[in-house]
């Protein structure tokens, strides 16, 4: 990667190219709204950030990205990097307002090329911001020198498989789980090195791999039908939550995000087909929030905790923005930005007035 460079030269031309981006009206059908969106007012207004930098060149890229997944830079909130459905790994080193892509790598194939295409998940190690994992189609890259360089590290030689999740132990950094497309859980403890299968859910793609922020031994891996695989242990033994979600929740095993509360302890919250559901108690019991709309009525597609007030929550719909500050008895609705899906939403972890909204396309109509 490109890391050293005019950051006032960028800035310049990317205020002169697209400063006027400031949304709360109607929002012309023929523009570019997709991308990232960031707000540095809690959600009342917003900027599209989609400046992407290539070599001396400024263009509108990152604005019709599919995004999946925003990751911080533990130690550098600064930096910022997008895994997208379809334009590769995208970073930003200046807080969103520009973005560049990872250089070719020339011993890999054009398939295996993080610049372009699906990069499932991005993951960086707590103790080094220089180390980041990225994960593409059934292989898992790694560089160590902040990406001017990668190599693959792993994969799956099965072909039909993906890994979509990525996820380093904040604590032992040797630690690394991964998730894939299958169901399988996949741990290293020596950086990538070797990895193992340590649990799975078969057939049951991982879609959340978490690691809770105040035991690291506690990992949480959610998936879209077989509920919720719980280790206590780093990834030694594993049990499953799905009956615990009883009948009236039973459409929470179809999980697509799983969220652990930054604050208090053995306090998960899943957003699922059926909406959002909490544990108070490390998964043993559940209850279902209760949101402005029935249960299974609308997908919502993203949860956010404030990472300084775990009373402040936000969730996306499509077209709608929900924020409440009493933990979910009274919910404020607000629109979206954009016309896209709002697919992520996270916090900024220093600043919480700072959100950082990505999206992807609606779907096709059938």
């Amino acid at each position: 990667m490109n890391i050293y460079f005019s950051r006032l030269a960028i800035v310049l031309s990317t205020t002169i190219l697209f400063g006027a981006g400031c949304m709360g009206g109607a929002i012309p059908a023929n523009q570019i709204d997709g991308g990232v969106w960031k707000s540095a007012d809690g959600g009342n207004t917003w900027m599209n950030k989609k400046a992407l930098v290539q070599g001396a060149k400024v263009t509108a890229g990152v604005g019709t990205a599919k995004i999946l997944q925003v990751a911080f830079d533990p130690q550098d909130n600064r930096t910022i990097y997008l895994a997208t459905m379809d334009t590769g790994l995208l970073y930003s080193l200046d807080a969103g307002e520009t973005w560049q892509q990872p250089a070719s790598m020339p011993t890999q194939p054009a398939t295996a090329q993080l610049n372009s295409g699906r990069v499932g998940a991005i993951a960086v190690d707590a103790k080094n911001k220089c180390v980041v994992y990225a994960a593409k189609g059934n292989s898992i890259f790694k560089t160590m020198n902040c990406g001017r360089d990668w190599d693959r590290i792993f994969f799956d030689p099965r072909a039909e498989i993906a890994f979509t999740q990525l996820n380093v132990d904040w604590y032992n950094s040797n630690n690394v789980y991964s998730g894939t497309s299958l169901g399988d859980v996949y741990k290293s403890d020596d950086t990538g090195i070797t990895w193992k299968m340590v649990t799975r859910s078969d057939g049951n793609a991982i879609v959340t791999i978490a690691v809770d922020p105040r035991d690291s031994r506690l990992i949480y891996a959610a998936t879209y039908g077989g509920g919720i695989l719980k280790s206590p242990d780093g990834g030694n033994t594993w049990r499953t939550i799905i009956k615990e979600f009883g009948d009236e929740l039973y459409d929470s095993r179809r999980a697509i995000q799983l969220a652990i509360d930054p604050i208090a302890a053995n306090v998960v919250y899943i957003v699922s087909k059926y909406g959002i559901v909490k544990t108070e108690n490390g998964g043993d019991t559940w209850k279902g929030m209760t949101l402005t709309t029935p249960p299974g009525s609308i997908k919502i597609n993203s949860i956010a905790i404030d990472p300084k007030n775990n009373k402040h929550i936000l969730y996306t719909g499509i077209g709608v923005l929900q924020s409440t500050d009493d933990g979910g008895s009274t919910w404020k609705p607000r629109k979206l930005p954009t016309t896209q899906i709002g697919s992520t939403l996270v916090f900024d972890p220093v600043d919480s007035k700072i959100l950082y909204l990505g999206t992807t396309a609606l779907p096709a109509k059938q």
